[in-house]
């Protein structure tokens, strides 16, 4: 009788899971990850499958929201904490949602929609908030570059332990705060570290939204140097634009790894009435050598958006402008 028991048991075990995971089922997406032969590591899970069962999801001509709500709540929940905070996303520029060196689409269509809607931006086309698609759009990217997965950046504690930030600061999940929110307040730091009233002004947002232990790190502290490329442009209206590249020392690089500094990218474009940020990862010694090359620099170089951002009249086109190395320099406001 038990063996009867047992055979029935495992047979029905069986019709669920194939019941569940067939792709024409409503009831379950399979989820695996990581992924095989896919590169993925502990650190993409569970984002990597998560990211494959939405795209399932869009290609089986389904709604995404309901699935990205019961797949990944918590990054549901904070992105719709952030649809409020309309000040740090207005602290944000615009990205091409398309890697310039892969060739492809960073972020599935769908799951960037599906985000713009919780997140209130816009979340269709090919250019979308910068700070949306860099942020929890990264976390549910597929795409694999030479130099890894997009999410990288953010689900290893890379940032924060050659920073010395607390543990979860810039974490998809952290323990206070949200995601989105905590990334923009270490990043705007360092981007606007020069313009005092906007860090006073941020400063003051970040009350009782930002973790004291974010809100209270010892930003002064860092040495920073920039890369500044201004360039002229005609359309749609005449005006200076100022790509700036800051690249910030580690105090100490992490156990196996290279990199050794971190990269954050902001756009100064009077278009968009000051200066906003794009992106950051963390980077290795010999490429901020590259950068900062001297034979690079000075009148007449060439000057093109990086990084997927997008600047209206400057993206895709050609220009020369002034590249030049600034000093570092820290706002009193910063140092809280």
């Amino acid at each position: 009788m038990r063996k009867i028991t047992l055979t029935l048991v495992l047979v029905l075990g069986a019709w669920l899971l194939t019941s569940l995971s067939s792709p024409g089922s409503q009831a379950s997406t399979p989820i695996q990850c990581p992924a095989e032969n896919s590169g993925e590591g502990p650190e993409d899970c569970p984002w990597g499958g998560i990211a494959r069962a939405l795209i399932l999801e869009a290609e089986a001509g389904r709604a995404v929201l309901p699935k990205f709500q019961e797949l990944a709540p918590a990054i549901a929940q904070q992105a719709a904490k952030d649809s409020e905070r309309k000040a740090f996303k207005h602290l944000w520029g615009k990205s091409i949602n398309f890697d310039e060196m892969v060739k492809d689409v960073i972020v599935h269509p769908a799951i960037l929609e599906t985000l713009g809607q919780i997140f209130g931006e816009e979340g269709r086309g090919r250019i979308v908030h910068a700070g949306m698609e860099h942020t929890y759009g990264y976390l549910l990217s597929v795409l694999k570059t030479s130099f890894g997965y997009k999410r990288a950046r953010w689900v290893r504690p890379t940032i924060e332990q050659g920073l010395g930030l607390p543990a979860d600061a810039i974490n998809p999940l952290p323990q206070e705060g949200t995601f989105f929110g905590n990334v923009t307040y270490v990043l705007s730091q360092i981007a606007f570290r020069d313009d005092g009233a906007l860090l006073e002004s941020i400063h003051k947002i970040a009350q009782g939204t930002v973790p004291p232990s974010i809100a209270s790190y010892p930003f002064s502290k860092l040495r920073i140097t920039r890369l500044e490329e201004a360039v002229s442009v005609k359309k749609p209206s005449p005006r200076t634009v100022i790509l700036r590249t800051d690249f910030v020392p580690f105090f100490k690089i992490p156990a196996g790894q290279a990199n050794s500094h971190l990269l954050v990218y902001s756009v100064l474009d009077p278009l968009s009435g000051g200066a906003r940020l794009v992106t950051a990862f963390p980077v290795e010694k010999p490429f901020v050598e590259r950068a900062l090359n001297p034979k690079n620099l000075g009148r007449d170089q060439p000057v093109i958006t990086r990084y997927n951002a997008f600047v209206e009249g400057l993206t895709g086109q050609q220009h020369t402008g002034n590249r030049q190395v600034v000093s570092a320099t820290r706002s009193t406001h910063g140092s809280r």
